[in-house]
């Protein structure tokens, strides 16, 4: 059962707006993203397709559910658009939303022609509000791939270690 649903999980997380390209990454070099991946607690998962154009997973790592979380994964496909090209374009976007919200610093980590990898720290949030996010974005032919690790206050940093190592395991696959 444990693996049956694991793979149809895996396969919902997966999914492209077009089914033509998907991106991957090992989730079990995180292993609270394991457990909850192997838990079956679906309390801890939401998937939303609604707008094929834009379509989002988050999996609560700490917290009782995807609506009371200290720690969460999303993953997010969007088709590119005129205004929505690359990884640069959507880090903007993104920088640009948190910026309005509360005070937040941007660290590049790593970037390549598909890619960009950062780090934002926001002080000054609502309550509820993540203050540390880890964020990969990749470009495929016609879609925008996210993962955003985030966290309810100070990521720790041997969460922050593990968390990079996933998110640079993340690839693409058609």
């Amino acid at each position: 059962m444990k693996c049956s649903y694991l793979t149809l999980l895996l396969a919902i997380l997966l999914a492209s707006p077009v089914h033509a390209e998907k991106l991957e990454f090992d989730y079990q070099i995180y292993p609270p993203l394991e457990a909850v991946l192997n838990g079956g607690r679906t309390e801890m998962l939401r998937y939303d397709d609604s707008n094929p154009k834009y379509v989002t997973d988050r999996i609560a790592i700490q917290g009782t559910s995807v609506d009371h979380w200290t720690e969460a994964l999303d993953i997010i496909v969007r088709s590119r658009g005129p205004k929505m090209k690359s990884s640069a374009d959507w880090a903007g976007e993104i920088q640009q939303n948190w910026r309005a919200v509360c005070a937040s610093e941007f660290t590049t980590i790593a970037e390549d022609v598909n890619s960009l990898t950062f780090l934002r720290h926001s002080t000054g949030c609502p309550a509820g509000t993540a203050q540390t996010g880890l964020y990969r974005i990749v470009a495929g032919r016609k879609s925008l791939f996210l993962l955003n690790a985030f966290t309810i206050g100070e990521m720790a940093e041997s969460m922050r270690r593990q968390w990079l190592e996933l998110l640079r395991s993340a690839h693409l696959s058609s």
